[in-house]
């Protein structure tokens, strides 16, 4: 007790040496703490992030495969032409089976498209401005063999290769004529590439969020005399099976805001009502057109686990999983900048302190070599000297590593909310592991220092210390 009372004693005699080693070890061990908790904050948050994102990924044909199984044949036609032909079909999930396979627990979101055309007794068609090669030609309502004329079929097989099989012209013999365009549905239209990257901006009202909600172009609702608000009622393209009419409700108007390279080259589609999937899917229109399904896949680790499922769920020979991690890793890239550079100020500020406190105690061992001699030559000994001087440092160090803890934990919220505003919410707590990894800092700063005085103790004897004092 005599040695740990000495020890305080001596924290107040030194006032000046001792303010000056804990400046030192409390701002090393403060820009070690904020440091180290930036670091943690960032990783963390570069998971919640990278959460929110997932890998997209899709179905498609695996051509290469498709070509080395079944060999694309060429035909020489009587006037010399060649009609290359691929004699197999690989066969497309249907909406039900995309629902199927949305169910596994490797998918974290699937996004939606598909679309088919609509017709109404009230509604005028808008005329649309697209290029002669991409014009809509409306074959609806056509016999068998009003369509081999069309389409300049010389026999029924020839019809089936024009219109891609038999189910295909059954279809199109079924299709009513007189589209007034087509009904779109998608999962989040604010995700889909059109309103994403403005190509399409909405001009009034909200995308639809309920069933039987729609959004129009405003060309459609110029020709039409169509609001925000108003019903509409359209049916299926089937004429043998959609005959009645639907309501669907207007909540927003859109505008097309292609730039002119675009326009000119894919033209404008005025006559397309978006609304959403499930509408689409629970209207009981026929001949709904599956045109893209995105699966958002947890982590790049699920891939490969997604895709031995869909074949386990019978997904075709001729389809791969095609996926892309860029934007998965991307979104995270200056998480793991600011992640780095937090990593390398920690490690910086923690050797430099380490040698400041080493310096420091080094020169104030050899100031206090004096008073070791005199201790040493009054019978005290070494290990209690030794346990005196550790007091000192010990104390210096709790009250450093104390005070840092508390600015720390006040200056961790502002510090994290600035550099992280745009990926963490406002108000982080100072991590756990960052008041652990201060105090293990603390500890070998503690041990250092310590290390110093046993040293200069050890060494010499007492008259040899005294002597070159005199």
């Amino acid at each position: 007790m005599y040695i740990f009372k000495n020890s305080l004693k001596n924290l107040g005699r030194n006032k000046g040496r001792n303010l000056i080693l804990f400046l030192i070890a409390f701002l090393t061990l403060l820009s070690v703490t904020l440091s180290f908790s930036i670091r943690t904050v960032s990783i963390l948050a570069m998971e919640r992030y990278k959460g929110s994102f997932g890998v997209p990924a899709r179905l498609e044909v695996n051509w290469e495969k498709l070509n080395r199984d079944h060999p694309v044949t060429e035909t020489v036609n009587a006037d010399g032409s060649i009609t290359m032909e691929q004699n197999f079909e690989v066969p497309a999930p249907d909406p039900s089976e995309y629902a199927s396979y949305a169910a596994s627990p490797y998918v974290k979101q699937m996004l939606y498209h598909a679309s088919c055309s609509v017709y109404s007794a009230s509604l005028e068609q808008v005329d649309n401005h697209l290029p002669e090669s991409y014009e809509i030609t409306d074959v609806g309502g056509k016999s068998k063999e009003e369509l081999m004329e069309f389409f300049q079929a010389a026999t029924d097989e020839e019809l089936y290769d024009i219109v891609g099989g038999k189910e295909a012209l059954k279809r199109m013999m079924d299709t009513k004529p007189g589209a007034i365009g087509s009904l779109i549905g998608f999962t989040d239209l604010s995700l889909l590439e059109d309103f994403a990257k403005e190509y399409r901006k909405l001009e009034e009202g909200t995308f639809p969020a309920k069933e039987k909600e729609c959004i129009i172009s405003n060309q459609f609702a110029r020709k039409n005399h169509l609001n925000v608000g108003d019903s509409i009622s359209i049916s299926g393209p089937s004429a043998s099976m959609d005959q009645t009419e639907l309501p669907f409700t207007i909540v927003g108007i859109y505008g097309d805001y292609f730039n002119a390279a675009t326009g000119a080259e894919l033209g404008m589609v005025y006559g397309d009502i978006f609304t959403t999937y499930d509408t689409l899917i629970n209207s009981g229109f026929h001949y709904i057109d599956m045109l893209d399904a995105e699966f958002i896949l947890h982590t790049p680790e699920c891939v490969a686990l997604f895709e031995k499922e869909l074949y386990e769920k019978g997904v075709s020979e001729y389809q791969k999983l095609v996926y892309s991690i860029e934007e998965y890793e991307n979104c995270t890239e200056p998480l793991k900048n600011i992640s780095h550079i937090a990593e390398l100020f920690t490690l910086s500020a923690s050797l430099i302190g380490m040698s400041i406190i080493f310096m420091i105690a080094f020169i104030t061992i050899r100031e206090r070599k004096y008073e070791i001699g005199v201790l040493r030559s009054m019978g005290m000994k070494k290990a209690g000297i030794a346990r005196g001087m550790m007091y000192e440092i010990i104390l210096l160090m709790i009250a450093a590593f104390l005070i840092s803890t508390l600015a720390g934990s006040l200056l961790t919220k502002p510090i994290t909310s600035l550099l992280l505003k745009d990926f963490t919410e406002a108000g982080t707590a100072l991590p756990v592991t960052s008041v652990l990894f201060s105090a293990a800092i603390a500890s070998i700063l503690s041990l250092i220092s310590g290390l110093c005085a046993v040293f200069a103790i050890m060494r010499d004897e007492p008259v040899k210390i005294l002597t070159e004092r005199n």
